[in-house]
Formats: C-alpha cells, sequence, structure tokens
C-alpha cells in the first residue's frame, strides 16, 4: 500500500500548517529519513521527514499553501510512478507532474522560429501564502530584523519564495528605498536617558496584576495615540494583537487576531539593535531599542497615515510615557 503522508500537529492549538517548500518533486526517489517539506506553525518552521523509503508518487498541495492538520498532502509508493502528480489544493484536479524531455531526434522535433516581440512582458510578483505574509523560515526573519533588511524588498524585485539565509546577500544589494518612498516617508527619533517602564512594570504586576508587560506597552501606544485602538506587539518572535480603549491599563484585552493595527510597538529591548531604519509599514510603528539606562524610541510611518504634527505628538507622548509611566494614570 502507498504511504500517505499528513498535515502534522506541532501545536496543541494547532489546526492548519502552511507548507513553506518542498524537498522533493514529484518521481524523486526518498528515503524514509529525508526531509520531504517544510511546515510553518504560529510559532516556527520544522522540517518534516518522509517516513517511508520508495517514490513520491503526488504532491496535493503547493508551497505557500495551508492545509489543515490531519489531511493527505503527499504520497510515497514503493514502486517508480508512471505518472506522478502534482496539484493544488485550490486548483481542482490532479495534473501529471511535468516529464523531462526526450532528447532523441530534438532536430527533427524543433518548430520553426517564432518571430519574438520586442517589448518584455510585464514582471509578475510571486504569490505570496493564502493570507499574504511573506514565506520564510524564523532563522532569515529574526536575521533581517537584525540587520534592518526588510524581506518584501525580494518580492518587490520578483524574487522568488520561499527566502532562505542566502538570499539576505541579494536583499542587502538592493538599492536601499526609492526616492519616492523616502519622501513620502516620516521617520522620527526620541532619546530616553533614564526609563522607568521597567520599574513601572514590576509595580503593576505586584499591585495590580498586571503581569503582561505587552499589555502596558499597548496601553501606552494606545493613549498616545489618544484615541481607542488597535495595537499590535511585536517582540523578535511573535506577535500580539489588544484592543486598547480610552480607559484604564486594566480594560486593555487581546484583540480578534487578524485585525488590522492601528499602530504597532515593536520592542527590541532585549535584542542588541541599537537602531532601526525600516521604512514605513501598513500602519505607524514605534520600535523600542535599549540604550543604557535608557531607550531610543523611533516612529516610521507613511507621510499618509500620520501628519507631521500627529507624528510628533505620538513620539513625543509616547517616550514621556516610557521615561514617567505615572503621567499615564494621571
Amino acid at each position: 500500500m502507498p504511504h500517505e503522508v499528513i498535515m502534522p500537529a506541532l501545536g496543541m492549538a494547532q489546526d492548519s500548517g502552511l507548507i513553506v517548500a518542498w524537498h522533493k518533486a514529484p518521481g524523486d526517489e526518498v528515503a524514509a529519513g529525508d526531509v520531504l517539506f517544510e511546515v510553518e506553525t504560529d510559532k516556527s518552521t520544522v522540517e518534516v521527514e518522509a517516513g517511508q523509503d520508495g517514490f513520491v508518487a503526488a504532491l496535493l498541495a503547493e508551497a505557500g499553501e495551508e492545509a489543515p492538520v490531519g489531511e493527505v498532502i503527499a504520497v510515497i509508493s514503493k514502486e517508480k510512478p508512471q505518472d506522478p502528480v502534482q496539484r493544488s489544493r485550490s486548483g481542482g484536479g490532479a495534473v501529471p507532474a511535468p516529464a523531462a524531455p526526450d532528447t532523441k531526434d530534438t532536430k527533427a522535433a524543433e518548430p520553426d522560429p517564432v518571430p519574438v516581440a520586442t517589448s518584455a512582458p510585464a514582471p509578475t510578483r510571486p504569490a505570496l501564502s493564502a493570507d499574504g505574509r511573506i514565506l520564510a523560515s524564523p532563522k532569515v526573519r529574526r536575521l533581517a530584523l537584525e540587520q534592518g533588511l526588510d524581506l518584501a524588498r525580494l518580492v518587490e524585485a520578483g524574487h522568488p519564495q520561499p527566502y532562505h539565509v542566502a538570499d539576505l546577500e541579494l536583499l542587502r544589494s538592493l538599492s536601499t528605498q526609492a526616492p519616492e518612498a523616502a519622501a513620502s516617508a516620516r521617520r522620527l527619533t526620541a532619546a530616553v536617558a533614564c526609563e522607568g517602564f521597567s520599574e513601572f512594570a514590576a509595580w503593576a504586576q505586584e499591585t495590580a496584576g498586571l503581569g503582561d508587560a505587552a499589555v502596558l506597552l499597548a496601553g501606552f501606544g494606545g493613549a498616545s495615540l489618544g484615541r481607542a485602538a488597535i495595537v499590535a506587539v511585536e517582540t523578535l518572535s511573535a506577535q500580539r494583537l489588544y484592543q486598547v480603549p480610552l480607559g484604564p491599563l486594566g480594560d486593555v484585552t487581546e484583540a480578534v487576531p487578524d485585525s488590522p493595527p492601528d499602530l504597532c510597538l515593536r520592542d527590541l529591548r532585549l535584542s542588541r539593535i541599537s537602531g532601526v531604519e525600516l521604512g514605513p509599514e501598513d500602519c505607524p510603528t514605534l520600535t523600542l531599542c535599549a540604550d543604557g539606562a535608557g531607550l531610543v524610541v523611533t516612529l516610521e510611518c507613511a507621510a499618509r497615515s500620520l501628519s507631521a504634527r500627529e507624528a510628533v505628538t505620538l513620539l513625543s507622548n509616547f517616550a514621556a510615557r516610557m521615561e514617567q509611566p505615572v503621567r499615564h494614570l494621571l
């Protein structure tokens, strides 16, 4: 009987996995211990072995697609298949994998030359995952963030996904930013000589039971905007979304997953990064970097997101709260 490869469950709360890359093609010979594919969950990217010696008879999903846990996504047969199959979960029926070209009598089979148009076709962007994520391993994401590199530049340049560590060299060689984009971006930096947030977070946990520092950061961010907002708090390994009302910090709650944030707080205080210049993203982004006993807070946003006055006000309010958190309670 052929061996069916299913989407594995890699976490207790996982109900699906994103296929980052296939390491074998239809018809390839494979050993049980060979890596067959990479799957991305909410927390990591994991290499999955074939689990059976034989040949890849079918791949039933493409890189960039999500599949439910337990669904069959590949078939391995003991005998070499005559017509190996490759298909997409969203593309309907099975399609035979392309066969190797026959090199015999190539001259007789060659068609007459066809005139080539002088205008080149428009470049196409490589497909993203089903939910628009860029396909890259956590290690690549971490290195790109530490080196101040934007993986979206590879997408814009048409470089195929998923991205690996070797692709970062190409990313470094790309121009840092187009003049048009630079002209429409705002970047402001504030220095906090001595931050009071760490002491405040310890006090909030002891006296009010607010033990999640990310909740406090989200609350400070929403208060600095001056309105109720959805705030994303990012670290090197995770992102969490919060619904921040105009009110006490205890009223901050987790937002509905995939809600578009009004503000992003990128907390890099525990990293070695001392400053960033990543360019504007979908929403205004405040990045926190440690600087001795203080902080460097950087605001990056598109000009359309905040006026110059609004950008100055947001950064000033947030930096003041990180320096003297009691201001938030006044």
